[in-house]
């Protein structure tokens, strides 16, 4: 009876001992992949390349995962739209002759463009800077009821040094690009006024503008030599 009982004891414990391995092992697995795909994002350029939704992992893994994707899908989303606002077309023709022509003197269609895009554009630029902060990225995980471990993980992944010094170049980059934009509108804001404010003192003669004073030449070109 003993032997048997030994016997039994020792089965139970391989088995325990199997059951326990097999976990780890698929722990394992789970967390090399999960790296794997946020390494992959942290290759790819999130301004033009689409990240892949698809969740690879399980469990707990696959919460992390899917706020990290989730994440970095909304931020390149918005990324996108505010590039998108900076290579518009129609903010370089604003201080063209053919707009002058088109929408002066009044210029109602140049004011209401240039007041929503700035309105859009930072916008979207003060959202980019706000994810780009540990605390809200930090929020996104911290909600999700999951184990300090993988809240530690999140944590490794998202703002591990490597991380954290690409999205301190991001803010820096986002920063610069906020103000170079918001300098350009600014800009042609205060030219259209000055256009809006001396009707009958200008006209478009072939391609170029003509003021009927010297002093509204000079206010022109200091204007324009800021952009």
């Amino acid at each position: 009876m003993k032997k048997k009982i030994i016997v039994i004891v020792a089965i139970l414990a391989l088995i325990i001992v199997g059951v326990i391995g097999y976990f780890a092992t698929l722990d394992l697995k789970q967390g090399v992949t999960l790296r794997k795909e946020v390494d992959t994002i942290g290759k790819s350029d999130i301004t033009k390349d689409e990240i892949d939704m698809t969740i690879k992992t399980k469990g707990d893994y696959a919460v992390v995962e899917k706020t990290i994707k989730e994440y970095l899908n909304n931020y390149s989303i918005n990324i996108k739209e505010a590039m998108n606002i900076m290579q518009d077309k129609k903010m370089a023709e604003i201080l063209t002759v053919d707009n002058y022509k088109n929408d002066g003197p009044e210029f109602t269609n140049s004011k209401e463009y240039i007041s929503k895009t700035k309105t859009d554009f930072n916008e979207k630029m003060n959202l980019l800077i706000n994810m780009t902060s540990e605390e809200k990225m930090m929020q996104e995980i911290e909600n999700k009821n999951l184990d300090s471990n993988f809240v530690e993980l999140y944590r490794e992944l998202m703002l591990g040094d490597k991380m954290e010094e690409d999205l301190k170049q991001m803010v820096k980059s986002l920063e610069e690009a906020s103000t170079t934009i918001n300098n350009i509108l600014d800009t042609q804001e205060k030219v259209i006024d000055l256009l809006i404010n001396n009707k009958g003192k200008w006209e478009v003669q072939g391609k170029q503008i003509q003021f009927s004073t010297q002093k509204l030449v000079n206010e022109y070109n200091d204007l324009i030599r800021d952009l």
